[in-house]
């Protein structure tokens, strides 16, 4: 009974983000109290309040970004879809391309891809975020670059997080990927 729930629980999350959750099922299979820490833990790394969906999403694209070669950018990138992010923002995040961002979501992706590689340049945006946003929007931020460092981690220690893969928005691959592509 529990593993019919675990198995329907895992194909719900393969349909929301569109990629394979075999390292949850690894997980489970390891430890099934892991899995529940781990299940629990799922709320806090999709908390949004204070950001504008676009901003919000950049953030979390910057943070996986900084730990992540594909696999979980391009989940990142399908949940924001499936929010209602704007394609062409996600894309702007990805190719950190700023010029085609709005102004809050330059700054808070800024900050957030200083922050994730502990940059010292973060310090001097940090005031300007809590100015557009209050504490609330520094706990967002911090709390979607901590929680959105934890999947590629564990999919990393299951072995699941070494294959780079190509970057699709909205089914059309990123300038970054292309690039990436051309290059190997």
């Amino acid at each position: 009974m529990l593993k019919n729930i675990i198995a329907r629980l895992i194909r719900k999350q393969e349909a929301m983000t569109g990629e394979s959750a075999d390292f949850m099922r690894d997980l489970y299979a390891g430890s099934p109290a892991g899995f529940w820490r781990f299940a629990l833990f799922l709320p806090m790394s999709r908390h949004r309040g204070a950001l504008p969906l676009d901003a919000a999403c950049a953030v979390r694209i910057a943070a996986v970004h900084a730990e992540d070669c594909g696999p979980c950018l391009q989940t990142v990138i399908n949940l924001s879809l499936v929010a209602g992010a704007r394609p062409e923002i996600l894309r702007a995040a990805v190719e950190e391309n700023l010029a085609a961002m709005d102004e809050e979501t330059r700054l808070a992706f800024e900050f957030a891809k200083h922050l994730s590689a502990r940059d010292a340049r973060s310090e001097d945006l940090r005031s300007a975020v809590e100015r557009r946003w209050g504490k609330a929007g520094l706990a967002e931020i911090a709390l979607a670059i901590a929680s959105t460092r934890v999947f590629p981690t564990v999919k990393r220690a299951m072995g699941y997080g070494q294959a780079c893969q190509r970057v699709v928005v909205a089914g059309k691959a990123t300038d970054a990927a292309l690039r990436e592509a051309r290059a190997a």
